[in-house]
């Protein structure tokens, strides 16, 4: 017994590792977080960084992103959603190569922010 415990463990710690290595990527991808009334979100589009919120108005959510690139001036962009709306902001990336995106979107009374993994792309 004590034998196999000896060989098996560190085959099984092993195979382990090489399963979050091939799986943490694929999650990655898949990034979606809840946003809540006034919680602030943080958002990374490439080289772009900043935070979203919203509040519930009367006439839809009211969501707000403050974005900048490496600590240069920040601009504000500011959206009102209705319900199945969503709002997205988008980073090129390098030649031949997708964009990265975040999207915020309205699904009922619930608000999702995708985003990307992080990537640094300097054109």
């Amino acid at each position: 017994m004590r034998s196999f415990l000896r060989d098996f463990l560190p085959l099984a710690v092993a195979g382990g590792l090489v399963a979050v290595a091939v799986i943490a990527p694929v999650r990655a991808a898949d990034k979606v977080a809840a946003l809540r009334p006034a919680a602030a979100q943080t958002i990374n589009i490439g080289y772009v960084s900043g935070v979203a919120y919203y509040t519930p108005q009367e006439d839809g959510y009211h969501v707000v992103a403050t974005l900048s690139v490496a600590g240069g001036a920040p601009i504000r962009v500011a959206a009102t959603l209705q319900p199945e709306q969503a709002v997205s902001f988008s980073v090129p990336g390098a030649a031949e190569t997708a964009p990265s995106v975040v999207q915020i979107a309205r699904r009922g009374d619930a608000l999702t922010v995708s985003n990307p993994p992080t990537r640094l792309v300097l054109n």
